[in-house]
């Protein structure tokens, strides 16, 4: 069973899909540091119409050690719409003052459609910072927009983001390559970006282009991705035989990261570099204006709602354990609403508790109206 969330039918939208969270035990083969600990992961897609991308939250956890997450090889992946391409293992890593985000355990990871929107939204409550890791997708559209948003608790000296892919497939017979603005980067090669020129990454790889077919693997496609030019201070990585881990380092005054991310799946080499090149200044444009912030909880009708309820309830007085529910949600969302409206230190978390509660109160609506209809008929 999933949850599959959407706008309106009649308009271009995007379809959010909460699937269930898996629990698991550590087996062999698994990375050495998480065998026999428990395994866990949650997955929700966004389904533009056009490309789905499946995010993931995925990390072990010891008993030994509460309160602590465990990343296996990482803690937000991609496993659709290729597994290989942006690694569902883990693929993006925010790292501040040296220690990664994935180390702490998830406070939020909620998913809602708006719109012609789908947003998917990673929220820790990490002792450096608080931090929104929101991606955000568009109906009819092949992007995924990323930002990091960040209430830091403390100095922050340095940000790194760390991603990793493994262009087309897991092989390792390949002939990687990463290509930038103004040149092409082999396999075997370490480079380091002129960050001024150098914005955007494809990487790929010719021998498994998309559609290539060989024993125990079959090519998908490669994967981009770009940020504005202004963010970085230094770009590194090397063209492994396997995967690609790029390294961004970027100016640590930023509260907010930006990025775009693509996975070619179905597309050849060819078609994507063209793609992405001639779209890139225009991306690069769009991204720097691009609006995040999903005001749908900031303005969700709180007093509306709240009086649409009690009417329903009204005709349901044995209803106590619902009564109370929404009693506490209404309390709750109060507060919470304060806090995102305001914009003020505390918002990010508020935000993320605020749409949890809103997506619990609409779930049970349906439910106490066809009781209401049949307690009438």
């Amino acid at each position: 069973a999933f949850l599959a969330l959407t706008a309106s039918w009649c308009e271009p939208s995007v379809m959010v899909t909460d699937r269930p969270p898996v629990h698991g035990i550590g087996r062999p083969g698994a990375p050495a540091h998480v065998i026999g600990l428990e395994l866990y992961s949650h997955q929700m897609v966004l389904d533009t119409g056009a490309r789905h991308y499946g995010l993931m939250y995925c990390v072990a956890f010891d008993k030994q050690r509460p309160g602590v997450a465990i990343p296996g090889e990482g803690y937000i992946g991609m496993p659709e719409p290729c597994a290989a391409n942006w690694y569902h293992g883990g693929f993006f890593d925010l790292q501040i003052n040296g220690q990664s985000l994935g180390s702490t355990p998830i406070h939020a990871m909620t998913g809602r459609a708006t719109g012609a929107r789908g947003y998917i939204d990673f929220v820790f409550d990490a002792p450096q910072a608080v931090v929104r890791v929101h991606f955000v997708a568009l109906a009819g559209g092949d992007a995924l927009y990323c930002q990091a948003l960040l209430e830091p608790k403390a100095e922050v000296k340095s940000l790194r983001v760390a991603v990793r892919c493994y262009p087309s497939a897991f092989i390792s017979n390949a002939d990687r390559h990463v290509l930038t603005p103004v040149r092409d980067i082999p396999q075997g090669q370490r480079a380091e970006l002129d960050v001024a020129k150098e914005n955007w990454l494809l990487y790929y790889d010719r021998i498994y282009d998309a559609g290539y077919i060989a024993p125990g693997a079959t090519g998908a496609g490669g994967c981009s991705v770009l940020w504005p030019a202004s963010q970085a201070d230094k770009v590194s990585f090397g063209v492994g035989s396997y995967g690609i881990d790029t390294a961004m380092d970027l100016k640590p005054q930023l509260r907010e990261l930006r990025f775009v991310f693509f996975d070619y799946t179905g597309r050849r080499n060819q078609d994507a570099i063209a793609d992405l090149r001639a779209r890139a200044e225009g991306l690069g444009q769009e991204l720097a204006g691009f609006a995040f912030t999903d005001d749908q909880v900031a303005r969700w009708p709180l007093a509306d709602k709240v009086a649409e309820v009690q009417k329903v309830l009204a005709t349901m007085p044995e209803e106590q354990e619902a009564a109370a529910s929404y009693q506490r949600w209404t309390a709750e969302l109060g507060e919470q609403l304060k806090l995102v409206q305001a914009g003020n230190a505390g918002a990010i978390l508020a935000e993320a508790t605020a749409a949890d509660t809103i997506g619990q109160w609409e779930r049970g609506l349906p439910a106490l109206r066809l009781k209401a209809l049949l307690n009438g008929i």
